[in-house]
């Protein structure tokens, strides 16, 4: 495997993969506080290494770092096996970082007291953190390591759902936590990954500020002037073919700012009731003729 060895070395002789690493550095870190202020401190089992962490140590007294140390090792070892070198550098680099940080921050709850009868606020608070660390993480093309891992082997060889078997594999451990510190644990375990994983996509993808609008209308030429001479925007015009009714068709798609989603929707509504008007969020756009867009439904 000598382009994990290559790719180790980037590490410390590319800036790139310097700066790179040191972003994720610093996610980890920001994640690790959060972990031993926010989680930790009311045994919140929300999936993971660090969901078992903390159940261990509730259960046994285990410190929650050896825990998360050992499953990430075990991962990194599955990586090395399984995938490709740019998984297993940045599982080998998540096996190695994050406990330390863990286990240097754990400190921080001497420090920084947390009133554990709201619950629901630190469940929120820790959520929003470590989503906005998972995303950064993510956002560098790099991954978190943890159970997604054994998720990506599955998919590699069986083809089965990397979601899929992430979920399947939280909500065991989440469940398993729920049968030892009650339902109500569970209920804010699931609050905390649907937040977590919602502000970890939002970073990953920016807050949309555009819309793309595609329409199809037998007046397409009125909203296409519309589009131009009001609100200023270019449009491209697609030819297509309705298979329903077989008629050629025009597809006209445009990006607007989202201030102008509804003058543009009413618009289209006011010269053709029947059009169809398909809609998306998007994050970027760059370009004059040719429109480059990752898009959300």
């Amino acid at each position: 495997m000598s382009s994990f060895y290559v790719e180790i070395k980037n590490i410390f002789t590319n800036p790139y993969y310097g700066r790179k690493y040191g972003k994720m550095s610093l996610a980890l870190l920001l994640i690790a506080i959060t972990y031993n202020l926010f989680i930790c401190s009311i045994n919140l089992v929300a999936g993971g290494s660090g969901g078992v962490g903390v159940l261990f140590n509730y259960l046994f007294g285990t410190d929650p770092s050896l825990v998360v140390f050992i499953i990430s090792f075990l991962m990194f070892v599955l990586a090395f096996i399984f995938l490709d070198a740019d998984q297993v550098v940045s599982t080998f680099f998540v096996a190695l970082v994050y406990p330390l940080m863990v286990k240097v921050t754990s400190g921080l709850v001497d420090i920084f007291l947390i009133d554990t009868s709201h619950v629901l606020i630190i469940v929120l608070f820790g959520a929003i953190l470590t989503g906005f660390g998972q995303g950064v993480i993510f956002r560098l093309g790099l991954n978190f390591g943890s159970f997604s891992i054994v998720a990506k082997i599955f998919y590699k060889y069986f083809k089965i759902s990397v979601t899929l078997v992430n979920a399947l594999i939280n909500a065991s451990v989440v469940l398993i936590g729920g049968f030892f510190l009650g339902i109500d644990m569970v209920l804010y375990a699931i609050v905390f990954i649907v937040v977590s994983r919602y502000v970890s996509e939002k970073v990953i993808l920016g807050i949309s500020t555009n819309k793309t609008f595609k329409i199809i209308s037998n007046q397409y030429l009125k909203i296409e002037k519309f589009i131009e001479e009001n609100l200023k925007h270019d449009v491209t015009i697609y030819d297509t073919y309705g298979a329903f009714n077989g008629k050629d068709k025009k597809l006209l798609m445009t990006v607007i700012p989202s201030s102008e989603f509804v003058i543009l929707k009413d618009f289209v509504k006011s010269v053709d009731k029947n059009a169809f008007v398909f809609v998306t969020d998007t994050y970027e756009a760059k370009g004059q003729d040719v429109l480059i867009s990752k898009e959300k439904c």
